[in-house]
This record gives structure tokens, sequence and C-alpha cells, in this order.
């Protein structure tokens, strides 16, 4: 892949997967008790979609030699990925809190 179809890519992710997995996050700290539940079952599918797709596109960085000496672009990458941790930890949190 190109830097472009790269860049490309990451714009789609960002705006259909990444965005929608922060409201989705959001929604649960918004949710009435008895819809947290169903809040965290909806962000933990947003999470795991968004992590096979960000997956996707770190192999093709992977892959491209040509693209390993993009700082910005692996910046960029490592963003989303830190991104996806915090989401993660914090629905973990959040699973915890709702069990205990």
């Amino acid at each position: 892949m190109t830097k472009y179809e790269i860049d490309d890519a990451l714009d789609e992710f960002h705006e259909q997967l990444h965005m929608p997995l922060l409201d989705a996050v959001n929604a649960v700290y918004k949710a009435c008790p008895e819809n947290v539940p169903e809040s965290l079952s909806d962000a933990g599918k947003m999470l795991t979609l968004a992590a096979a797709a960000l997956e996707g596109i770190i192999l093709s960085v992977e892959r491209t030699d040509s693209l390993h000496e993009e700082q910005t672009l692996v910046e960029d990458v490592t963003q989303l990925a830190l991104s996806l941790a915090a989401c993660k930890d914090e629905l973990s949190d959040l699973l915890q809190n709702q069990s205990a």
C-alpha cells in the first residue's frame, strides 16, 4: 500500500470506527444504571471491531518497507493504538465496577 492509501484507511478508521467507539464509551458513562450492561456490551463490540481494523492497517504498514520510515504515519498509528488501549482500560474498569 502507498502512504496515501494508508492515510485514507486511517481517515476512514477514525471516522467510521474510532469516533463511534469513543461515543460508545461515553454512552456507558451516561447510561441509566439498568442500561449499563447493554452499553458496555455495545462499546465492547465497537472496541473489538476497531482493534481488528487497526491491526489490519498496522500489518499493511509493517509489510511496506517504504512506510517504516514515515514518522508521522507511525505516530498516527501509535496514537490510535494508545486510544484503543485507553478505551479498553476504561471499559475494563467500568465492567469491574458493574460487577462489584
